[in-house]
């Protein structure tokens, strides 16, 4: 018989589940408690990484486990470790998803509120029984008390659980889980299931709202609920069309009334098409095979429209005939207007028509086209109170973009292909699917990954890339969680190879008032319009001391977190498994996305600094001469690295007191000191990349160290849509000098800089890079090296083998 483990939310202990226990036949029940709750008396971890750590080595895998509340995180931190971990998932109203919108977090953080609850919790929890009791139940309000008096780590979760880590990779989850809510749940809202939907986009995963069911039903329903569990699977698929329209009206979102059925004969169809529907019955595919994360497959099963009630069930069995599992039967709505957006929080693209959305779909009406974006400019129009159409009772865009924005918002900010209807009075939501390949209105940039990954990096480098480009933007929600609101990837894709997505970065200075020119001019490339906005520049001055204090703190914690990521790599290396090369890729993409992560936090700690005027100490690079784990191309862990001892660790010299104090108050003048912090941490991940790159399998090396098809083919900055080519945008200074020499061979000309280069640059008389930015590795190495160079987008062909003259960024041809 199975083992279910059991595993209550915040304030537990294991004899939350007494009620349930005697109820289980099928299972063998098996609570337990994590470090801090119950009679745990383990030392607590510092995060939900080491809470899913600690909950690993409780448990034996291939078994069921069902968790409640917050402790569904460190269940599925340990997938995101250990795929197919457990036998069976149920995650019963977890928590985790829109944490910086709620208000219970919030308000947690304010001084003393924490300590006040947990004491009322422990000694006078009738004072919540709102919460705990429902009509006609009384719970143990002692076995209550008595959990959260011995919960150590009920103040501690609060500070573990962030927005910023809380869902880290679970896009990359692939398991079956099981969601359960009860429709009466006070705490954590059913309308959440919408949110997690998308968190866990390419889970198998089912949702199951239960009526009457509150909060804690294995108290208030034991029988009931264990018998729920022992059935199996239930609820529908979340990632369907009916799935997301069942999840948008649960949302509270506004959704044509509509059934989900498994067979033309669902006893549940008739009951249902007697509520009427004037305007006739959509009868639509709902397949396993469609309107997937990453794969629309739109069109590939019939639809039927204005279908009778008495058709119905015959047009619903020709649909299942072709294969498909479910079927939608929604609703016709009448409309005016309808349409199709492409919408991310950032914009919006739409098309429509007047009456129905058929005109559009087969070419026989002309579709109206709106691109609409709160940052303006070359992103698209800001939404304005302006008609659609001359009818007097047609919305505005300004209502469309708040209509298609709360769609957005409720799945957890996604990016999606939602079809609409304005029917005279108000907007319908028809359908929603991810978006999975769309050309954005959306500025990237080869400038800054050009000088570190070669055009056609390794297989191994590609999927960390595209694994963890959604989870690197959180880290900015340290100092300003409008980087959730705007959910933009870190990279993009253009031409299947991968991009910098400067919206990402762009939208946050736009928020902050700040000209875009900045970021060009740090990272290279080129940017569109956005002047500086003084008012909401000092309107911004509370996100940027949040950000100052953020980033340094994460400095602190370099190296103990290079130290606990080379740790686990040995344990791999030490324990191989037959599927080693797959256990190496997971560590790769946990470990890269933290890696990028941190070298955000240090651009943010340098952002800040205010200058080097307290110093600047020499880098790594003063004692790089024959260093055997610094390469062309070395961050990209596929690049060919020579046999022999791996280079170890090395921490951070000791800095002065006085700097030390700087460093922690927050005073400026550290510039200096964080480009040494930032090289010295760039020179240790090249040393871990070392020890990484040994450690695959021989056999599975040639597949993944081999490059992608498709390498990157734009130079410089761009639209996503390929519209518009600007490159780099301005020359710049890296070190002054006045040089003369051949240019191509005394003065060496580049297209980007690599600072995997050094010993070829250490010859030359002076470098001119076609590309790049004032803050890049590449530079901080020339001007370590004190080699004259700049920055020089347009430099004439025919210069090239000829003598010329650079001072001091000025290159001139000598006659």
């Amino acid at each position: 018989m199975k083992k279910l483990y059991l595993l209550a939310g915040n304030g537990s202990a294991s004899d939350w589940w007494d009620d349930v226990l005697p109820h289980f036949t099928q299972y063998q029940p098996a609570p337990i408690e994590l470090p801090g709750f119950g009679n745990n008396r383990d030392p607590l971890p510092d995060s939900l990484h080491g809470l899913s750590l600690a909950l690993e080595q409780q448990l034996e895998p291939g078994h069921a486990i069902l968790a409640t509340g917050i402790n569904a995180l460190p269940v599925l931190h340990l997938l995101v470790r250990r795929p197919g971990f457990f036998s069976r998932v149920v995650l019963l109203s977890p928590v985790g998803v829109l944490l910086w919108k709620r208000r219970l977090p919030r308000l947690m953080a304010l001084p003393g509120l924490l300590t006040l609850v947990q004491t009322l919790l422990s000694h006078a929890p009738k004072l919540f029984s709102g919460q705990f009791s429902a009509a006609g139940f009384t719970p143990d309000y002692a076995r209550i008390a008595n959990g959260y008096y011995r919960c150590r780590s009920f103040k501690p979760y609060f500070r573990w659980v962030q927005p910023d880590s809380a869902l880290t990779l679970f896009d990359q989850i692939t398991d079956r889980i099981e969601l359960i809510w009860g429709e009466a749940d006070k705490i954590v809202s059913p309308a959440h299931a919408a949110a997690w939907e998308a968190v866990l986009c390419r889970a198998e995963l089912s949702v199951t709202l239960q009526a009457g069911w509150g909060h804690y039903p294995f108290w208030q329903h034991p029988a009931d609920f264990a018998q729920w569990l022992e059935a199996g699977p239930a609820g529908f698929a979340a990632h369907t069309k009916a799935g997301r329209l069942l999840l948008a009206s649960h949302a509270a979102l506004p959704v044509p009334a509509l059934i989900s059925i498994e067979s033309s004969d669902d006893p549940r169809l008739a009951p249902f098409l007697q509520r009427g529907a004037p305007h006739g019955w959509a009868v639509r595919s709902s397949g396993d095979d469609e309107d997937g994360i990453d794969a629309a497959n739109a069109g590939r099963h019939q639809t039927f429209l204005r279908v009778a009630s008495a058709d119905v069930a015959p047009r619903s069995a020709d649909i299942f005939a072709s294969g498909v599992r479910c079927v939608a039967v929604q609703r016709m709505i009448h409309p005016t207007l309808s349409g199709v957006a492409f919408v991310r929080p950032l914009s919006a693209q739409i098309e429509w028509v007047e009456g129905h959305l058929e005109g559009l779909v087969d070419g026989t009406a002309h579709p109206s086209q709106l691109q609409l974006s709160r940052m303006g400019g070359g992103w698209g129009a800001q939404p304005k109170p302006i008609k659609l159409s001359p009818d007097a009772s047609s919305p505005s865009q300004t209502q469309l973009w708040d209509f298609l924005q709360a769609i957005v918002a409720a799945f957890h900010q996604a990016h999606l292909d939602i079809e609409w209807a304005w029917d005279g009075e108000q907007f319908w939501m028809l359908q929603a699917r991810p978006v999975t390949v769309y050309p954005w209105q959306r500025w990237l940039t080869s400038a800054n990954i050009d000088e570190i990954l070669p055009e056609s990096p390794s297989r191994w480098m590609e999927m960390a890339q595209r694994g963890a480009a959604s989870s690197i933007p959180h880290i900015y929600a340290h100092w300003d969680t409008r980087v959730l609101d705007d959910n933009e990837k870190f990279s993009a894709l253009y031409q299947d190879a991968s991009y910098i997505n400067s919206d990402l970065f762009l939208a946050r200075m736009f928020d902050w008032g700040m000209n875009g020119a900045q970021y060009a001019h740090e990272v290279g490339g080129s940017t569109p319009a956005m002047p500086i906005r003084p008012l909401r520049w000092l309107i911004s001055l509370p996100v940027f001391i949040r950000m100052l204090f953020a980033s340094r703190q994460a400095i602190n914690q370099l190296d103990k977190g290079l130290a606990q990521w080379q740790a686990e790599l040995h344990t791999l290396c030490e324990n191989p498994q037959s599927d080693q090369a797959e256990q190496l890729a997971r560590w790769w993409l946990r470990f890269y996305c933290w890696l990028v992560q941190q070298n955000l936090c240090i651009a943010a700690a340098l952002a800040s600094s205010g200058g080097n005027f307290l110093g600047r100490p020499a880098t790594v690079y003063q004692a790089l001469t024959a260093s055997t784990h610094r390469l062309p191309w070395e961050t990209d862990p596929a690049t060919p690295r020579p046999q022999g001892m791996s280079p170890a660790l090395q921490t951070l010299e000791r800095w002065p007191a006085a700097i030390r104090i700087a460093h922690r108050l927050g005073l400026p003048g550290m510039r200096g000191y964080y480009s040494q912090v930032r090289e010295h941490f760039r020179d240790q991940l090249m040393r871990l990349f070392f020890q990484m790159h040994h450690a695959m399998p021989a056999e599975q090396a040639t597949y993944w160290f081999s490059p992608v098809e498709s390498p990157r083919s734009r130079r410089g900055s761009f639209w996503q849509t390929g519209s518009a080519e600007l490159g780099q945008s301005t020359t710049l200074l890296i070190y002054p000098g006045k040089v003369s020499g051949i240019l191509g061979s005394d003065i060496l000309l580049v297209d980007t800089l690599d600072p995997g280069q050094h010993a070829h640059y250490r010859q030359a008389s002076a470098i001119i890079a076609r590309s790049g930015g004032i803050l890049s590795h590449g530079s901080t190495l020339l001007r370590e090296l004190k080699i004259p160079s700049a920055i020089l987008p347009d430099i004439p062909s025919e210069w090239l083998g000829k003598r010329v003259c650079l001072n001091n960024g000025q290159l001139s041809l000598i006659e």
